[in-house]
Formats: structure tokens, C-alpha cells, sequence
């Protein structure tokens, strides 16, 4: 035995320990996230970084904010290394998906520091959007089993830019109540992952792995009573990256892949778009801070943010399960063609029963003022709550 032999006996092949490689590396992620989202803490305590109660938020007391640092810098730390393991993925990993997140979170810890006009952080946003799209290319189908794919055509530019922006600021609205954006973005990395391993797609299922990891790790600090909140820095970094996600799947999946993502991240869509329709038919405008969402509707009936949080994570599951039976090659054919309706019940249902709470429970002004506009009683200004 030379000692070439010797060499591959003692130490197989990095290929070989993949499989246990990469959960290791996950782990990895959950613990640095973790750790990181404590210093934040910590340093946001002695300094005086805190998210005050405003319009938007569904807390009543200082918390901590910008969180969301840490899973910016565990997913790029991630993301790269993805890039390096699959090196023809990435230009649109790095380019495609982190590189424009990162823009994102950094306008976050801007606005989070000192708020930006509205405008300006849309006009920011849809430059991102229309980057990506250069980058990744827009999204030209969606398959829908049963169906003929849906070809977008010349609308397949506008309506990827739309979905880009529409889920950025979608998901940072999310961030408003504890654990809710935190567990979401935990449930739908999952899901990619599990499409990815369906699909094959090995660097999307690393991604979605290692996002839902780091969403993990600063869920600890987030779940009620929270400790911390994102800021705008980790909800408008992971609603960047979640919408180009479906994008960084190879060209002939992207049709497949995009229903079922679209159908996990459902309850944190609907809501924002719900509460925005509202809004401009009642003649006020949707970009102001408000309190109108499903969820606030909850928490100030007297849910708490925890069941909240768990309510918007099991109907996201529901929905990315129902997407994922579609890409199952044993399910029925008239299953998986009825799929997507689970998701129109599902925003049904959920609807009705906020809706017929609120009705039993008064809602009375928290501020003395009108309860759709109030922000919540502030605690004192200084402190951690």
C-alpha cells in the first residue's frame, strides 16, 4: 500500500463526508446566529439601540433592535460558501442573491438608525428588484399540474420586478409582533430545502437549509417575550433573498419551484396586500405606518404574539406542503391540480376567524385615539423589555 493509498484510506474524499458535512455546517450557522444575536443584545443595552413602539409594532415595551445583523452575516458567511462549493452557481448566488440582499440590510440599518422617506426606500428597492432580474433573469413560466404552463411573455419583466419588491417590503412588514417574521423565515427555508433535494437542486437546498438555520438562531432571542427585534436590516435582508430564491433554481425549474415558494410564504403576503387594499379603498394611504394587519387584529384581541406566531408558521407550513405535494411524482394528478385552492381556503378561513374574534372581543383604543392607526401604550424609554 503506497501512500497515495494510505492518504485516501485514512481520509476519504470531501464528497464523501458531504453528507455529514453540510448538517454539520448548518449547526454551525444556528450556533454563530445565535451567539451573535446576544452580542447585539448586549450592546444594544449598553448603548441604547432600542426598537421604540410605534405605529407598525405590536409591542408595548423597548426592545433591542437590529437583530437582524446577525442573520446578514451568517447568510453571507453561508452564501459564499455555497458559491465556493458550486462554483458555476456562483455568479447567482453572489450576484443574484447576496449582493442585493446586502443592499437591502444595509438601507435596514440606516432606516433602523435614522428613518427614510418612504419613497426613497421604494425607488431603492426597485433598483434592487430590476438588478436581480438583470442578473437571474425574470421569471418566464409557472407550471401549474394539470395545466398548461402559464407563459408570462412580455409581462414576465414587471410582474418578477413586482414580486421582488411586493415580498421585500412584505416580509419586513412582518416584523412587527414576536417570532412572527423570525419563524417564518424558518419554515420557508425549510421548504426550499425540501424542493431543492425533490428537484435536485444541491446549492438551493444548502441555501434554504442554512437560512432557515440563522433565522433559527435568532428566533431564540425573538420568541415571546422578545428580547430583540430584526429591524428592518434582517426583515428586508431575508425578504430580498426569499424572493430570489425561486429565481437562483435552474432556468427549466424556476416555472416548477415558483408556485409552491409563493404558496409556503402565502400568510406573510396576504396579509401585508390585505391590509394595503383596505387602506386605499378606505382612503388612506398604505405606506404610512399603521395597525391594521390580521395580526395586529390578533394581538390586540388578546392573542398572544406566540400563538400568533405559531398560527401564520402552521398555515405557511400547510401551504409550502400542499406546494410541495405538486412536485411529488406519486401524488394524483387531480391532488396535486387542487393544491393551490388549499391556499385559497386556507387565506379564507384564516380571515374569517380573525375576523369573527375581533368581532366578539372590543377593541378598544390603546392610545385613545383610533385603534386602526394607534400605536401600542409606550413602555419607558430606556431598558430592554
Amino acid at each position: 500500500m503506497n501512500a497515495s493509498t494510505l492518504h485516501q484510506t485514512l481520509f476519504p474524499p470531501l464528497h464523501d463526508l458531504e453528507p455529514v458535512l453540510w448538517p454539520g455546517l448548518a449547526l454551525l450557522v444556528f450556533v454563530v446566529s445565535a451567539v451573535l444575536v446576544d452580542l447585539v443584545i448586549v450592546m444594544a443595552t449598553r448603548y441604547r439601540l432600542v426598537d421604540l413602539p410605534n405605529r407598525r409594532s405590536a409591542h408595548a415595551l423597548p426592545t433591542a433592535r437590529g437583530g437582524g445583523v446577525a442573520i446578514v452575516f451568517t447568510m453571507a458567511a453561508a452564501a459564499t460558501l455555497a458559491a465556493f462549493r458550486w462554483p458555476s452557481m456562483a455568479t447567482q448566488i453572489m450576484l443574484g442573491g447576496l449582493l442585493p440582499s446586502l443592499v437591502i440590510g444595509f438601507v435596514g440599518i440606516i432606516d433602523d438608525m435614522r428613518p427614510l422617506r418612504a419613497t426613497l426606500r421604494l425607488l431603492i428597492h426597485l433598483a434592487v428588484a430590476i438588478f436581480i432580474t438583470w442578473v437571474l433573469g425574470p421569471l418566464r413560466e409557472i407550471s401549474v399540474p394539470g395545466f398548461q404552463p402559464v407563459a408570462l411573455g412580455s409581462a414576465a419583466w414587471p410582474l418578477t420586478i413586482i414580486w421582488i419588491v411586493g415580498l421585500t417590503n412584505a416580509f419586513n412588514f412582518m416584523d412587527g409582533a414576536d417570532g412572527m417574521a423570525g419563524l417564518g423565515a424558518v419554515v420557508v427555508g425549510l421548504l426550499v430545502a425540501a424542493i431543492g433535494m425533490f428537484v435536485w437542486a444541491p446549492p438551493l437546498m444548502v441555501l434554504g437549509t442554512f437560512l432557515a438555520a440563522s433565522a433559527g438562531g435568532f428566533l431564540v432571542f425573538n420568541w415571546q417575550p422578545a428580547r430583540v427585534f430584526m429591524g428592518d436590516v434582517g426583515s428586508g435582508f431575508l425578504g430580498t433573498f426569499l424572493a430570489a430564491m425561486p429565481l437562483l433554481f435552474p432556468n427549466q425549474l424556476r416555472g416548477i419551484v415558483f408556485l409552491p415558494i409563493a404558496m409556503a410564504l402565502w400568510p406573510y403576503i396576504y396579509d401585508p396586500l390585505l391590509s394595503v387594499i383596505r387602506r386605499a379603498v378606505g382612503g388612506h394611504n398604505p405606506l404610512h405606518p399603521h395597525r391594521e394587519f390580521l395580526f395586529h387584529r390578533l394581538v390586540r384581541s388578546g392573542v398572544s404574539h406566540a400563538r400568533v406566531a405559531m398560527l401564520y408558521g402552521l398555515v405557511s407550513a400547510c401551504g409550502g406542503l400542499a406546494g410541495l405535494a405538486m412536485l411529488l411524482k406519486g401524488t394524483p394528478a387531480e391532488i396535486a391540480r387542487l393544491a393551490p385552492l388549499s391556499v385559497v381556503l386556507l387565506a379564507a378561513g384564516l380571515t374569517y376567524a380573525i375576523e369573527a374574534r375581533c368581532a366578539r372581543v372590543i377593541l378598544e383604543p390603546v392610545t385613545g385615539v383610533d385603534p386602526s392607526t394607534a400605536g401600542p401604550v409606550e413602555g419607558p424609554r430606556t431598558g430592554i423589555a
